[in-house]
């Protein structure tokens, strides 16, 4: 048996969960193939897969598809998922009714009123037929963090090398830009020296990073090209956003961070003021985080967001934090665990030993803005902050 469905059937036991029943039509899930350790490949028809708390799990699958799991656990034990075949709707549905008990709390990835967007993965049909049979359904958003998205000891070494390295390219980026702002240098340039020493470092990414310039860094998703990219210059305030993970193995482990800095020795009074809030509310986090977990006290993604929020607000700059406080951080760079929100969602998922998450409050004002972003991992002993952290505006000597 797979050590991820093993984990779900511990964590069903121990929270009376009668199943967890996946579904997947053209890649719409990729829960069910993350459970699976695998993607069987040309799978044309709608299948499924069911999880009881003790026992063998099993694939519904249509007759035409069944191959191409039976593919996928070649490698397997005498636990490999039985599968089953449904040539017809009617096949589907008696196996459907096969496979759940009678009655019973069954999760499925799905978030009541779409709250949670990255649990929320199969259609309302799908859900109405299911419920038709007779069964509770829940949200499978904690079951599926527990199974899926905890790290084990090599993916969190893999997060403390792209950490490290992130950390380094940090300081390289800074004294580049120093070195090169009398030279027309633009925020297109800043980013692909960033992606260069990526590859020097043995780190691979999805997509970015960002480099924004005034106005620009007060767009927390901009990304340069060379068609739009601003001019460094002298007096300018600059933010980066880097993320990558080890270059090569697919299971590796992103780390995320924000710096800004200031192209000169003396930035403005407004600058401090914000950094300063900005920091104060990401430690903040931090603090209650650790706080927390000592005192044994569950804590829930909207309750990080919230400790930093209110400080945020009670500077003055409540409205111009437009994004939650942090993201999900795993195999890809926005992953399926809980994210610190009580803004954009209210994500009452439990933090847990043995996942990542990234804490980046941000200030947007229309001439700049800050952002300052570090990565946490829960330890079974409390919070660890695994990146370098920022604590003070970066002064460019030029």
């Amino acid at each position: 048996m797979s050590q991820t469905i093993a984990a779900a059937q511990e964590y069903m036991s121990e929270h009376q969960l009668d199943g967890w029943l996946l579904r997947d039509y053209f890649n719409a899930n990729p829960i069910l193939w993350a459970v699976l350790g695998g993607q069987a490949h040309n799978v044309t028809r709608p299948c499924w897969l069911f999880i009881p708390p003790h026992g063998q799990a099993t694939v519904l699958a249509h007759s035409v598809d069944t191959g191409r799991f039976r593919e996928l656990f070649a490698g397997w034990n005498e636990d490999a998922p039985q599968i089953l075949e449904w040539p017809s709707r009617q096949r589907l549905l008696a196996g459907l009714k096969q496979l759940l008990p009678a009655r019973g709390r069954i999760a499925m990835e799905y978030s009541p009123e779409g709250a949670l967007p990255r649990v929320g993965r199969v259609d309302a049909g799908s859900v109405e037929l299911v419920r038709g049979l007779g069964v509770e359904i829940v949200s499978s958003g904690d079951v599926l963090q527990y199974a899926t998205e905890r790290w084990d000891d090599k993916q969190l070494a893999s997060h403390r090398f792209a950490a490290a390295a992130l950390g380094r390219i940090v300081h390289d980026t800074f004294k580049f830009v120093a070195e090169n702002v009398n030279w027309k240098l633009t925020e297109h340039d800043v980013a692909q020296f960033i992606r260069g020493r990526y590859d020097r470092l043995g780190l691979e990414a999805s997509d970015g990073p960002i480099a924004s310039v005034g106005p620009h860094s007060s767009d927390p998703h901009y990304e340069p090209t060379p068609e739009r990219a601003a001019v460094v210059r002298k007096g300018s305030w600059l933010l980066i956003d880097l993320w990558a993970r080890q270059k090569g193995d697919p299971a590796s482990i992103y780390a995320d961070i924000t710096w800004t800095c200031y192209v000169g020795r003396n930035p403005t009074p407004q600058h401090r003021k914000v950094f300063e809030a900005v920091r104060d509310a990401r430690d903040a986090a931090v603090e209650f985080m650790a706080a927390s977990w000592k005192a044994g006290n569950p804590i829930e993604g909207w309750q990080v967001d919230r400790a930093a929020r209110d400080l945020i607000e009670a500077r003055g700059f409540g409205n111009a934090f437009v994004h939650r406080l942090g993201h999900s951080l795993g195999r890809s760079v926005h992953s399926n665990a809980v994210n610190l929100d009580d803004w954009e969602t209210r994500d009452t998922r439990r933090l847990i030993a043995g996942i990542g998450v990234t804490v980046e409050p941000g200030i947007y004002l229309p001439d700049f803005g800050v952002r300052s972003e570090i990565d946490v991992y829960l330890t079974p002993e409390g919070p660890e902050v695994t990146t370098e952290v920022q604590t003070e505006i970066a002064l460019l000597d030029i």
